[in-house]
């Protein structure tokens, strides 16, 4: 098994004991993201039955802006955990940014360059955050209060550091694996297929789906077929933010 997923495995194992102690609710008033001191909650799933939460990570790239065409067409809204500079740096793909913010998608954190928080020094892993932070002030004018751990490794240091940022983070409960088949459309789509099989599922708290727009057929092949559907199955495809029951004046600061 590679490390790296060894490392979100027992971030996993860690993360879920903390996120047990956290009071999840689907009201406006959720404590997620009200000023408060502590580690950082941890969220796997929604809270609103009926709802998905299709998410992006490691962004912005190529294909961001012909995902925001697709999302438009459907007018559904999804989350970007966009980085700094990964496949890419962020100024160069800073229109598709502006463009997923001011088009009502949440607009997420997840680090400078992709680094496994807990291997850094407390320094290294702030910086992991600050820079991406400044970087989000340019272009859209705020900075986010969610973000995702990559490999979704997290330890207690990182997560009081979080915590301090007045971050919450987003973990999933599905993963189509897309990075381990980046030109397999039937191997994310069947995943798709089996979940939305579970028509009982309706009436529970909704999913959180990882998938990584830097995959072209992910991009633009599975996330359109993903959506029609969640669409045709009853769910409502909306952000993190949305599926926790969380008002949007909650999801940016300055």
């Amino acid at each position: 098994m590679p490390s790296f997923l060894r490392l979100a495995i027992a971030a996993t194992i860690f993360a879920a004991a903390l996120v047990s102690a956290v009071p999840v609710t689907s009201s406006s008033t959720s404590p997620f993201l009200q000023k408060r001191s502590g580690p950082a909650p941890v969220i796997y799933r929604c809270t609103v039955p009926g709802t998905i939460a299709i998410t992006f990570d490691d962004g912005p790239f190529l294909y961001t802006n012909g995902l925001l065409d697709i999302l438009k067409s459907r007018a559904v809204k999804a989350t970007f955990f966009f980085n700094g500079n990964t496949y890419g740096r962020i100024e160069d793909f800073a229109a598709s940014v502006k463009r997923a913010y001011q088009e009502g998608h949440q607009v997420a954190s997840h680090t400078w360059d992709h680094k496994d928080l807990p291997s850094l020094s407390p320094s290294e892993a702030l910086a992991e955050m600050t820079m991406l932070e400044d970087a989000f002030r340019k272009i859209i004018g705020v900075r986010p209060t969610y973000m995702r751990p990559p490999f979704g490794s997290v330890s207690a240091p990182v997560l009081e550091m979080l915590g301090q940022r007045n971050y919450t983070a987003v973990m999933w409960d599905m993963d189509t694996q897309d990075w381990a088949h980046p030109d397999d459309f039937n191997a994310s789509y069947q995943l798709y297929e089996a979940l939305f099989n579970k028509t009982e599922e309706l009436g529970q708290p909704g999913h959180i789906v990882l998938q990584h727009e830097v995959n072209q057929v992910t991009a633009l092949q599975v996330a359109p077929m993903a959506i029609d559907l969640a669409l045709v199955s009853g769910y409502k495809v909306v952000t993190v933010g949305e599926c926790l029951g969380d008002p949007k004046s909650n999801w940016y600061t300055v």
